[in-house]
């Protein structure tokens, strides 16, 4: 927020370059001493680890090695096949048995220790060999890899520590920190964006819900007046079905009345006639 001030730009620039490994160049011969033993002592890891790779293809690289090397690699096979023998047969026999193994074991382990160290020297002494050894066994996934991985991020560390004077130490410290202050910052800072963003889906499907219980009550609604519309429809249409039916007994009713009505008036008719015609008769007689 806002911008840096030049002194505490300055201030993280230098922190960045105490960061940055190509910074690490010693500056005094005890720390060229310490890096020189770190440098050696990976190396010799490396090259520990590639010796049950080179016995493999011994037979292969026995005119590379010469003759000396290759001797030394067979000393050490064998060695190291006694030891596997020893090991192998360490559970089984009394306890005077294992007293002696184990002192079998610690003499062996040291004649392996002393052969390892020899067929170092041997190795170091010609580096261009080494090199070309390394090229030789790259591809093969050695089980020492992790360590030496490990032991150089601690010379890296260690190489760090020892060309950090107080005052970069304190800025790194001091740079970190800042760091770990912004990081916590931003944190909050999208913490409560997304409590915000929390309370306005929750709002939003909170009126959506609204709605849609609106609708479902409009819906309700109108199916129920479609139902009282169809009943009071067909309660009309049974009412007027009713009344049309009473209505037609009642005109048939009068239909047969006034058709009794016409017979009677009829006859009553005739009977005048007749008496009529009688009297018209006697008159003229």
């Amino acid at each position: 927020k806002g911008t840096a001030t030049p002194e505490k730009a300055t201030i993280t620039l230098d922190a960045m370059k105490m960061l940055d490994p190509c910074r690490l160049k010693p500056d005094s011969i005890e720390m060229e001493r310490i890096i020189t033993v770190f440098d050696e002592t990976i190396a010799k890891l490396e090259l520990s680890s590639l010796i049950p790779h080179i016995i493999e293809s011994l037979d292969r690289l026995a005119d590379m090695l010469g003759p000396e090397i290759t001797n030394s690699l067979i000393k050490h096979q064998k060695l190291s096949n006694e030891m596997e023998h020893l090991l192998a047969s360490s559970d089984e026999g009394d306890t005077m048995r294992a007293e002696e193994q184990q002192g079998c074991l610690r003499l062996l382990e040291q004649r392996l220790k002393c052969s390892v160290r020899n067929v170092l020297r041997l190795l170091l002494a010609k580096p261009s060999l080494c090199q070309t050894l390394k090229y030789e066994a790259w591809m093969k996934e050695s089980p020492a890899e992790v360590l030496i991985k490990a032991f150089a991020e601690f010379r890296n560390l260690m190489v760090d520590r020892l060309l950090t004077s107080p005052v970069e130490e304190e800025e790194q410290i001091q740079f970190m920190e800042d760091i770990s202050l912004q990081i916590k910052k931003n944190t909050e800072a999208i913490t409560a964006l997304q409590a915000e963003l929390a309370e306005a889906i929750r709002t939003r499907e909170e009126e959506i819900r609204r709605k849609d219980n609106g609708i479902k009550d409009l819906k309700t609604s109108i199916q129920d007046l479609t139902k009282d519309c169809k009943a009071g429809i067909q309660q009309i249409k049974q009412e007027g079905e009713k009344q049309r039916k009473e209505e037609l007994q009642a005109s048939q009713a009068r239909c047969a009345t006034l058709q009794q009505d016409i017979q009677q008036e009829g006859a009553q008719l005739n009977a005048l006639v007749l008496e009529h015609r009688a009297s018209e008769l006697a008159l003229r007689k």
